[in-house]
């Protein structure tokens, strides 16, 4: 695990206008949203900190001037720390291309603005099991409303938020330097994953822990709260 953290580089995908999180995100860009005292930035960097990973590149877009400053201020010392201007209205994909000829033979790639307590030694531990495999990180799906079961209008069960036994996607994808070539291939990422999957070259890392996702006013809200949690 040792060696193949010192061979791996990280993207935190930073680049998006985060329209749905107006009009906070109007003035400064959603990886510098504050939940509690740290910005989600901060939170994913001091993550990969602890976790001793120290290759790291910011890519981002909107905002790009906002968020090298900060990070030149926040991390002046740190020059493992690098920040890629990706474009303005870039694809995730576009954004990958462009800050991937920088790294080193291992990748991970997560969103910047997710926030999760993954045990990063696992889920290396699960790549190298099979080190040919593009590795996706996934959270199991939990319904915010209580679900009812009925027989001819009769409730038969109530059950709260229960989970849904369908798991989706949070990033911290894995994979080996191999599958740029394959990459450069697609316009789109969500088009490249759907490739990877009916190749049946992608395995999924089930995290049981703990999620945040910040899209929304609300959900932003509810992370103050749940961030208190980790």
């Amino acid at each position: 695990i040792i060696d193949f953290k010192n061979n791996l580089s990280v993207i935190i995908l930073c680049g998006g206008k985060g329209e749905r999180l107006r009009p906070l995100t109007k003035n400064t860009p959603k990886p510098l949203i504050k939940i509690g005292s740290r910005t989600i930035l901060e939170y994913i960097i001091e993550y990969l900190i602890n976790n001793k990973i120290y290759n790291i590149y910011i890519a981002t877009g909107y905002k790009h001037k906002l968020i090298n400053e900060f990070l030149k201020k926040k991390y002046k010392k740190k020059n493992y720390i690098k920040v890629i201007n990706t474009g303005l209205n870039s694809d995730i994909l576009t954004r990958i291309k462009k800050t991937i000829k920088y790294t080193k033979d291992n990748i991970l790639i997560c969103y910047g603005d997710t926030l999760v307590d993954i045990n990063l030694n696992k889920l290396i531990k699960f790549y190298l099991k099979d080190k040919n495999k593009f590795v996706v990180s996934c959270y199991q799906l939990k319904s915010t409303f209580g679900i009812l079961d009925m027989e001819n209008d009769i409730v038969t069960r109530f059950r709260e938020k229960p989970k849904l036994g369908m798991w989706f996607n949070v990033g911290y994808f894995v994979f080996s330097n191999k599958y740029t070539k394959i990459l450069k291939r697609f316009n789109k990422f969500k088009n490249f994953l759907f490739y990877l999957s009916k190749k049946k070259n992608m395995k999924a890392f089930k995290h049981i822990g703990k999620h945040i996702t910040v899209n929304t006013i609300s959900e932003l809200e509810d992370a103050k709260l749940q961030i208190k949690k980790f």
